[in-house]
């Protein structure tokens, strides 16, 4: 239970937890962590970008600067690693809470679910470094241009 008290006037924030340390994960469930990971990144970052925000060597709040607004795959692990472990915690509280994962072995399946998903956002390139962009973003990830209409190329 979150406990809460006032203590000279502030509350007082008492996390407790559910105690994860003895579930453990499977092989499927790893990879499922780093497809959750990932994804959580993938989500943030589309929020920051939609927000204004752009990718910049160091945070600032006030420009709007993030040195993590690139793709997951080139965060160092260091970054990766809070994803990584918001996925793999939310992933043991559902086993703890009794449900379970099951992955479908049909790989044809999975290939058109992803094939699917892809297709529905459609990956430009910048025009000025060519580096793979989606229609939606603000900046190039890689060379910091801003996008207009025109910036884009199939």
């Amino acid at each position: 239970m979150v406990c809460a008290a006032k203590k000279s006037g502030t509350i007082v924030y008492d996390p407790q937890p559910i105690d994860l340390e003895d579930v453990e994960l499977t092989e499927n469930m790893i990879e499922l962590r780093e497809a959750i990971a990932e994804n959580a990144h993938d989500v943030w970052a589309a929020a920051r970008i939609n927000e204004g925000w752009t990718v910049g060597l160091v945070r600032d709040d006030d420009k709007k600067q993030h040195p993590d607004l690139i793709p997951y795959a080139d965060l160092p692990d260091s970054e990766k690693q809070y994803d990584r472990d918001m996925a793999m915690n939310t992933i043991k509280l559902v086993r703890k809470l009794g449900y379970d994962f099951v992955k479908h072995s049909n790989k044809e399946l999975q290939r058109l679910l992803i094939n699917k998903l892809r297709a529905q956002e459609e990956i430009y390139h910048c025009k000025k470094c060519g580096a793979s962009v989606f229609k939606w973003q603000l900046y190039c990830d890689q060379c910091g241009n801003k996008l207009e209409n025109n910036d884009f190329c199939n």
